[in-house]
């Protein structure tokens, strides 16, 4: 096998696997935004929605997974539906 086909293969690869993780991305994303109106969704709904628990969403936390928190003293905690979709589908 010369190098440009190995070079080609490898480019069709890469480029294959791209198309399906942004697919897997838009997916979840239009799945999530669903009739919503803000691009946040609450801590309650991530747990319920992705059929995960609380401890799975603090180790997402703590791998990087960003929370928001309104400026009025609350508990509630929101997530970014874009970080949420990055997170879980970007897998490096």
């Amino acid at each position: 096998m010369n190098e440009d086909t190995l070079t080609t293969l490898v480019a069709r690869g890469l480029v294959d696997f791209v198309i399906t993780d942004f697919n897997q991305y838009a997916n979840k994303l239009l799945e999530l935004k669903k009739e919503r109106k803000l691009p946040y969704i609450s801590r309650q709904e991530v747990i319920k929605e992705m059929d995960i628990s609380d401890g799975t969403l603090d180790t997402w936390e703590d791998k990087g997974l960003n929370r928001y928190k309104p400026r009025y003293k609350t508990s509630l905690i929101y997530y970014l539906i874009d970080d949420i979709c990055k997170f879980i589908i970007i897998d490096t």
